[in-house]
């Protein structure tokens, strides 16, 4: 195995390098997006808990009907 890499030029090694880079690059992006759309799950779950809690608050406030 150690062979094969004896056998490369500057063009393959240049290649792998760019190739690396070009997979931080797509990892950090993904990551990142992830993230971003996490935290908007979570904002949105938030506020629904609120709505729903404000909502069961309002009806508990209600006097019963006779």
């Amino acid at each position: 195995m150690i062979d094969m890499f004896d056998n490369w030029g500057n063009t393959e090694w240049f290649i792998l390098v760019i190739d690396i880079i070009a997979v931080i690059i797509v990892v950090r992006f993904l990551r990142n997006k992830i993230r971003r759309k996490l935290n908007e799950v979570e904002l949105r779950q938030s506020f629904q808990t609120r709505q729903r809690r404000d909502l069961n608050k309002d009806k508990n406030d209600q006097p019963p009907n006779q």
